[in-house]
């Protein structure tokens, strides 16, 4: 289902009808129907000509074909990310507005390569399951890169920096990676220093054309939900740490100074 989910949004990203991508993989309507419904498999090569057809190349191409790969293997069970996830994921790439908390590490979207494999791997997932989700992680990452991206606003406690994952090179390459997001005009990066109301664990807000979005993290797993409430009672949290926060300027401050210390 998330595959047919990425591809639903590859076509309409694209400007294309169901008509128009059926012909060029040659099926019927309803074909392409199920496909975008995760209610009938495609071919390789099918595969590849959707994408051609919808102009989806680089990091996003390698990140759907490897999630096509793993649901041929293993069946949504077992891929890089579950389907109660899709809710996320078309929230994100469709959002206006994304806001993120982050007590523990670097949120996702901000995360270098070399980064989030080795978070992939700190939560136990073997080398190939690692590298399967961290090309899925990095096609997402394509919606910083639009003509238009969405509003990020990030911020993350201090303490994410200091948090080896990986050697002091990939803590070093993370660090730079942030003072570069921390100049890009749709990007906001701000450090929480000390206690803030934001402890209970990680949130993430996507704002779109369809309402909001809310992603909470768990010990066991995280929760995607849509509730009015519960949403704005996360923006409240968000909007409380992000209070508490150090300057925009302080913070590239802070950032220049863990690069420092990991370049040591």
């Amino acid at each position: 289902k998330l595959l047919g989910s990425l591809l639903r949004q590859a076509r309409a990203d694209a400007g294309l009808t169901q008509d128009a991508v059926g012909h060029a993989i040659g099926v019927e309507r309803s074909g392409v129907t199920r496909m975008e419904g995760g209610e009938r498999s495609l071919t390789l090569a099918t595969l590849g000509t959707w994408l051609d057809k919808c102009g989806v190349s680089g990091l996003a191409e390698s990140g759907v074909r490897a999630m096509w790969r793993v649901a041929r293997r293993h069946g949504d069970d077992d891929a890089p990310v579950k389907t109660w996830f899709v809710g996320w994921t078309d929230a994100e790439a469709s959002a206006w507005a994304l806001r993120f908390w982050a007590p523990l590490i670097i949120p996702g979207l901000l995360q270098t390569e070399r980064y989030m494999y080795e978070v992939f791997r700190a939560f136990g997932q073997s080398h190939e399951r690692a590298r399967e989700a961290v090309a899925v992680r990095m096609a997402r990452q394509e919606i910083l890169s639009r003509d238009s991206p969405p509003t990020v606003v990030a911020i993350m406690d201090e303490l994410v920096l200091a948090r080896q994952l990986g050697s002091r090179e990939v803590m070093a390459e993370q660090c730079a990676r942030l003072l570069e997001f921390s100049e890009h005009p749709s990007v906001i990066v701000q450090v929480v220093r000390g206690a803030s109301a934001g402890l209970g664990g990680m949130l993430a807000l996507a704002e779109g054309s369809r309402g909001s979005v809310l992603l909470s993290g768990s010990l066991l797993e995280d929760i995607v939900t849509a509730d009015v409430q519960q949403v704005r009672a996360a923006g409240a949290i968000v909007d409380t740490v992000r209070g508490a926060a150090v300057s925009t300027s302080d913070t590239r401050v802070l950032l220049g100074e863990a690069h420092q210390r990991w370049m040591a």
